[in-house]
């Protein structure tokens, strides 16, 4: 990795502090392991040759496709900064926007069990990825078991947002739906640094509505009625949340709130039996990498 690097951010979301943020090169520039699994949120195990692995970076312009569906796979990819979106188009040619990855979202894998990329990744702003193959995070898990397990964390984490998303649309009405929709994108900006209250939307209402499945029209009334009632300020693509309790109460909280607003990234979960008396649980055996990834790792 380069000593000297400066950090490139295209995405103007609104007010973020620069210093959390670690500096890297654009052009030909490489991530380490440790700082992959820092740009995952999840710890990175503490063995020095991993801090010599390294993944190299990818810059993909505003419109420029990453994958395309159908695509043959090769590797997953984790966004370093700006934002994407990730279509799925069927067979008569109509898409469907399945979500907007941005900075610590996994992508590519959908890719995994078909050996084809299910969707297609258009970056909605000059952005950067780190590139991930298969085949060497496989070589990686095999030397070191414990990165299978944080690899399934990251895994997961996507698999509890596609049923959020479930749960959004099987459950709340328009309004519903957009106010869920900018209080989760408020908190994936709060955990990446950004304003949770100020920031600008990327993806246009027609995205927004197809990712939601509601009509362009239906997403600008939503939109204009929360304005209206003071719950939030719209300046074209520029949203202030000016009352988020309001925003949540537009949700019904018999419905679950909690159950659609991921929590923060990296929040602390207390462990089975810490502090409260219950007699602690006797440590497992090392975690041991499965056949699976023998094989992947051999390829």
């Amino acid at each position: 990795m380069t000593a000297a690097m400066s950090h490139y951010d295209a995405l103007d979301f609104g007010t973020i502090d620069r210093g959390t943020l670690p500096a890297q090169e654009h052009e030909g520039a490489n991530v380490s392991v440790r700082d992959l699994t820092r740009l995952l949120h999840i710890d990175c195990p503490d063995e020095a040759w991993l801090a010599r692995t390294a993944f190299a970076l990818r810059r993909v312009r505003e419109g420029e496709s990453l994958v395309r569906a159908g695509d043959k796979f090769h590797s997953l990819y984790v966004v370093r900064s700006g934002c994407f979106k990730t279509v799925y188009t069927d067979l008569s040619g109509s898409e469907q926007v399945l979500g907007f990855p941005m900075s610590g979202d996994l992508m590519g894998a959908d890719g995994i069990d078909s050996g084809h990329y299910g969707s297609t990744a258009i970056s909605l702003d000059t952005s950067e990825v780190v590139i991930v193959p298969l085949a060497s995070l496989a070589r990686l898990v095999y030397e070191c078991p414990r990165l299978e397990a944080l690899l399934y964390r990251a895994l997961s984490r996507e698999l509890v947002r596609v049923q959020n998303m479930a749960w959004t649309l099987g459950t709340l009405g328009a309004e519903g739906r957009v106010a869920a929709f900018l209080l989760t994108l408020s908190a994936r900006l709060g955990a990446l640094g950004y304003s949770r209250c100020s920031f600008n939307l990327r993806m246009t209402r027609q995205e927004i509505g197809s990712y939601l499945g509601l009509k362009l029209e239906t997403v600008s009334r939503a939109l204009s009625a929360l304005n209206s009632s003071r719950i939030i300020e719209v300046h074209q693509r520029s949203i202030d949340i000016v009352d988020a309790d309001a925003l949540r109460g537009v949700i019904d909280p018999a419905a679950g709130i909690a159950a659609s607003i991921a929590p923060p990234l990296g929040s602390a979960v207390p462990e089975s039996g810490a502090g409260n008396g219950k007699r602690a649980r006797k440590p497992r055996p090392p975690f041991q990498p499965g056949i699976a990834w023998q094989q992947l790792a051999a390829a």
